[in-house]
């Protein structure tokens, strides 16, 4: 949640200062991607109906907005209210921005106690082949094609894997392999988790990003 926050906006030091009912009428009018925008017009003019202040509507040029660059929608179907003031501050209130990401991985799929990932060195002799992702991916297809099929991480283990840094998850955890930077290089095993952050963004070095700062904030 921590690492969301201080990726998405510099821990609240900025969070963007766009118009966002006229930025998402223009893209709508615009229309490229009208299909993604229209909806997201309507959910802000939703918001102030359900009594979000109007000069709280601001954000990025394509309508993500506050603390955590949630889209209208998202405000909508996920923000939280953390602090027990019984409003949803994703603007102003860093416990309901926490609170609010916390509810998008939940919803996402997020398992508690299980790491995002883990760093570890492939072998010299390793066959690529034989890991080959059997099923073409619905969604972001450059991102999950860099990633191997599935397996367990007491398979992986038997393939020859040895732990860069950090510690083993449990041999019945499932993970995929990906080497960002190439054969000879660090790769990691990532599981179910890492594809919830990939949710909230779907590219590799962001969710690799974002694991890896979780990490150093743990410590």
């Amino acid at each position: 949640m921590v690492a969301i926050y201080g990726h998405e906006t510099n821990y609240g030091s900025y969070t963007g200062d766009f118009d966002l009912i006229r930025s998402l009428a223009t893209l709508s009018w615009e229309g490229r991607r009208r299909t993604l925008f229209e909806p997201e017009l309507l959910a802000t003019l939703k918001m102030l109906d359900n009594g979000v202040p109007r000069s709280r509507l601001v954000g990025s040029w394509a309508g993500a907005t506050g603390y955590p660059q949630f889209l209208p929608s998202v405000y909508l179907r996920l923000a939280r209210d953390g602090d027990g003031d019984g409003k949803a501050d994703i603007w102003t209130s860093e416990a309901d921005a926490l609170a609010s990401i916390a509810n998008y991985f939940v919803q996402s799929g997020w398992r508690a106690g299980q790491p995002w990932g883990v760093a570890v060195n492939v072998p010299t002799s390793f066959n690529r082949a034989a890991i080959t992702a059997r099923t073409q991916p619905a969604r972001c297809p450059r991102v999950f094609n860099r990633h191997s099929r599935w397996l367990t991480i007491g398979e992986w283990r038997k393939l020859g894997m040895s732990l860069a840094r950090d510690s083993w998850p449990a041999d019945s955890v499932m993970a995929t392999l990906l080497e960002p930077d190439g054969p000879g290089k660090t790769a990691y095993l990532l599981t179910g988790n890492y594809r919830a952050i990939l949710d909230y963004n779907c590219s590799n070095f962001y969710a690799l990003s974002v694991g890896l700062l979780a990490d150093a904030v743990k410590q």
